[in-house]
């Protein structure tokens, strides 16, 4: 079964035992780990001893094999219906879709829209999960994957999520809807101003702790399409406006050349795990920079797939900082480990806290996915069709070789935009229509193009040219 699927299904029976147990309902807010955060509304304080008691009450229902319900109303009948239980926010994206028809899904009397098409057939499928908890009235719902129950709280990332999320409450941002609301009333410049004086200024912070930690590594990584190429230039010039030089490093420059690339388990080429790394042409560079040797630094062809040498060579003194970013930069195999004094690790993501409605959240994965696929169309010629092919890889990548590594960090950037999704729409919705109905990832991207239906379009003008977003879409200071 569809992830999807599993993950909305079991949303629906927590929420149906919430409101039966305690007439309460939940907010779920975003991913953590193999998990979704929520947070529980009502008057009752769900402590560990309740929580419990839901989740026995939701193996009861798995048990029972209660069939979910599908219902395709209109969707004016859907506007009222939501309007009438005080679901404004719902109502309002129900206005914004184009469909003509809603997809309801029922379960023992209550009604929800999970904006998915398809629900398990029964809770009987739904019968592996569990319920961790965070404190009194926040929980996240862990999901299987590959059959299994793998689920570790980042408290980091959880972290990082609320501080955002606090951000967006004191502007009074909850929803999507809420932002639509500014792009329709002409406001969305401001906005994006804020947005981007409130990520710059984390970014600032950061270089002002490395300085005074007197750091001369920076190891900073993050998944796919976190934007680390802009962040680890922009931080390069924050250090350097303190008075310390500041040379930005790419991992991906130390590549093996496409055909030394190791194998995975299946036999395809693997370019997601350490090994795809010349390890010891980095690790000797390094150790000649830091004894202020002249270097060479290659960088690498994605057109060819080959390491070229086509800068000029440089050398640092023993004040300046090494900025290194990739996907690999934390990982405590990537570097000897007599140089672990010298490192300040940081940890990128769009971690995007924006919800759709109270039952739904803007997916951070996807989201990394849309600026993937603008990213790698406009600057490597490849198709939407190539970047969903991959990302099943990249993301199992990002699994093993980074995720188990973001607690160990010393600082951590949220590199999402609250508005992105609206200014990423204009560039990734044609690439997406051109997936043909014949291809195995057409409803892939058809789920893509429904979720993005909900968002008001937002003109790329009102972006500047020094913003992370600029990497994806183009017109970067930073791009060479």
């Amino acid at each position: 079964m569809n992830i999807k699927i599993y993950q909305s299904g079991l949303k629906f029976m927590f929420c149906n035992a919430l409101k039966r147990l305690y007439n309460a309902d939940a907010i779920f807010h975003h991913s953590l780990d193999k998990g979704i955060y929520a947070t529980i509304q009502g008057d009752v304080v769900i402590d560990k001893e309740k929580l419990e008691r839901i989740k026995q009450h939701m193996i009861k229902m798995s048990k029972s094999n209660i069939p979910f319900n599908k219902k395709v109303i209109d969707s004016k009948e859907a506007y009222l219906f939501f309007m009438k239980k005080n679901q404004v926010e719902k109502a309002i994206n129900i206005t914004n879709i184009s469909n003509v028809t809603v997809s309801l899904f029922e379960l023992e009397g209550q009604h929800n829209y999970f904006y998915s098409h398809d629900m398990p057939a029964s809770t009987g499928e739904i019968d592996l999960f569990d319920l961790y908890y965070i404190k009194d009235n926040e929980v996240v719902l862990v999901y299987p994957t590959n059959g299994e129950l793998i689920f570790e709280f980042r408290n980091r990332i959880y972290s990082s999520f609320r501080e955002y999320n606090e951000w967006l409450r004191k502007l009074h941002l909850k929803y999507v809807s809420d932002v639509n609301k500014i792009v329709a009333e002409g406001n969305i410049e401001d906005l994006i101003r804020k947005n981007d004086i409130m990520v710059d200024n984390h970014l600032y912070d950061i270089a002002r702790d490395i300085v005074s930690k007197d750091k001369r590594i920076v190891l900073l990584a993050g998944p796919s399409s976190s934007g680390k190429t802009t962040t680890s230039k922009k931080l390069s010039l924050y250090l350097s406006s303190l008075g310390y030089n500041a040379y930005p490093i790419s991992l991906d420059d130390f590549f093996l050349n496409r055909g030394e690339t190791p194998l995975d388990e299946d036999g395809n080429k693997d370019y997601e795990c350490l090994e795809a790394l010349d390890l010891e042409l980095f690790n000797n560079t390094l150790d000649a920079l830091l004894n202020g040797e002249e270097v060479k630094l290659p960088r690498f062809n994605f057109i060819i797939g080959e390491k070229e040498y086509i800068t000029d060579p440089f050398k640092v003194n023993d004040t300046d900082i090494l900025v290194i970013e990739g996907l690999h930069s934390i990982n405590p195999r990537l570097i000897k480990s007599d140089l672990s004094d010298m490192c300040y690790k940081v940890y990128i993501s769009p971690l995007t806290p924006l919800n759709v409605d109270r039952h739904n959240y803007v997916s951070t994965t996807d989201n990394r996915l849309l600026r993937r696929i603008i990213r790698d169309f406009r600057t490597r010629g490849r198709s939407c069709v190539a970047s969903l092919a991959t990302w099943a890889s990249v993301r199992r990548g990002e699994e093993k070789h980074i995720f188990p590594y973001t607690d160990t960090v010393d600082a951590i950037l949220n590199t999402a935009y609250v508005y992105e999704l609206g200014v990423l729409k204009a560039y990734v919705e044609p690439l997406l229509y051109s997936v043909d109905i014949d291809s195995e990832y057409y409803f892939e991207a058809r789920r893509l193009i429904d979720n993005l239906k909900t968002f008001y379009t937002i003109p790329s003008e009102y972006v500047s040219h020094d913003n992370l977003l600029r990497e994806f879409i183009g017109g970067s200071n930073f791009e060479e």
